[in-house]
């Protein structure tokens, strides 16, 4: 038999919403439910209701109870700079890729306290056409797409169906759409495991949020997180995730298998750089710089090379640079512009870059493809560029964007 009592207290006092956050919800429970009894304070009733709550939201995967929904536009809105938050997300994010927030329907749902005494709140707002949500906590947050959902990594199963992010050292957080999943549990090197329960939250929204805040033993790797699962109320696996705790791959880290003793630079277009350094694990480590500052390293070996062209554009005050890894028989690259000129590139090493001059950089005259060909002249890879993105390419004067935002055109 469980003794429910401490499993309560320690809840109320690491999960459960701070006291400002969910009173508004927990009253219009109390509210409704009519069991109030008659004389007593509002405050103690509340206190009482809220146990009781709290005492089926716990036990629900024991009794098969689905936890109750937060009614989302009963929840308090969200304070302008959360708002302004929100609205900078769609309007900085890629064209076509906008997540078409409906930033002033954003409401502070609940608030998650933490081990170490901190509380931060839960926001979140629905998309335009029903497609999903994006929220926002204290550690970050993100957008969720209904129809697409999360990518099913290897090792997961129907990973989909959990939506799970880490956020800094300690903090597993994330939200479910399929209201079969009763509650998450998290699995542990050691064996032990946690079950963590889901706060649901109504129309427009219609997913269930959750956090665990793993304690200082828990994030040693002999107790380390091995995996998070979804549960229905008979304790049946829907969904597993463990790709995201899945030991990363030794060449990962080009600290920890390049060689800095023969480090050297294999190319150099204006002031950007590319180095190699041979790898322990085949191939070379490499890293992308401008005026010395490093602006992006890997380590793959060669075999991990999918496409015979993998790069793009990366950008900074000042400059704009187009680099990428090819395989061996990719032999030329071609980089096309808007007003008709070609620029071709020779692999050195497997690599090629070019730093687009400030001549290329007004639209009318901006990079819109690169292609990989081999020998024999065929076109093995063509990456398309976005000339109208804003935010690319340097200027001397940016241009309003929405939400108050700036940015070059």
């Amino acid at each position: 038999m469980l003794d429910a009592e401490p499993v309560i207290l320690e809840e109320l006092h690491r999960l459960a919403a701070s006291d400002d956050a969910v009173a508004p919800a927990w009253e219009e429970i109390v509210r409704r439910s009519g069991r109030g009894r008659r004389g007593m304070p509002a405050t103690r009733a509340a206190l009482y209701a809220l146990a009781a709550v709290v005492v089926v939201w716990l036990a629900a995967p024991a009794f098969g109870v689905q936890p109750p929904f937060l009614d989302f536009f009963s929840s308090k809105p969200a304070p302008k700079r959360v708002v302004h938050s929100f609205e900078v997300m769609s309007v900085v994010a890629p064209r076509g890729m906008s997540p078409k927030i409906i930033a002033g329907q954003t409401r502070r749902v609940t608030a998650y306290r933490l081990r170490d005494g901190k509380t931060f709140a839960l926001f979140v707002a629905p998309r335009k056409g029903g497609n999903g949500f994006c929220f926002q906590f204290g550690y970050g947050g993100g957008c969720a797409d209904r129809t697409a959902g999360p990518r099913n990594e290897p090792g997961d199963v129907n990973g989909r169906l959990i939506g799970l992010g880490r956020y800094g050292s300690h903090v597993l957080a994330g939200y479910v759409y399929d209201q079969r999943i009763d509650h998450l549990q998290v699995r542990f090197a050691d064996g032990s495991t946690a079950n963590v329960p889901l706060i649901w939250v109504s129309p427009p929204i219609d997913a269930g949020f959750f956090l665990y805040d793993l304690t200082y033993a828990q994030r040693h790797p002999a107790q380390a997180p091995t995996a998070v699962l979804a549960l229905d109320a008979q304790g049946q696996t829907l969904a597993k995730n463990r790709y995201m705790f899945a030991p990363k791959p030794t060449w990962f880290d080009p600290r920890k298998v390049s060689d800095p003793a023969h480090k050297r630079v294999i190319l150099r277009s204006g002031k950007s750089t590319i180095a190699v350094s041979p790898a322990r694990t085949g191939g070379y480590c490499w890293w992308l710089q401008y005026e010395g500052r490093s602006h992006g390293s890997g380590c793959a070996p060669p075999r991990y090379l999918t496409t015979p062209m993998a790069g793009g554009l990366s950008h900074g005050t000042h400059f704009t640079t187009f680099s990428a890894q090819l395989q061996k028989r990719v032999v030329r690259v071609e980089l096309r512009f808007q007003n008709g000129v070609k620029v071709e590139l020779q692999p050195v090493d497997g690599f090629v870059l070019y730093d687009i001059p400030a001549a290329h950089w007004p639209r009318g005259t901006r990079l819109t493809a690169a292609l990989a060909f081999d020998a024999a002249g065929h076109r093995l890879a063509r990456k398309a560029f976005d000339p109208l993105q804003t935010g690319t390419y340097d200027c001397i004067k940016q241009v309003p964007i929405g939400a108050g935002e700036t940015a070059c055109p």
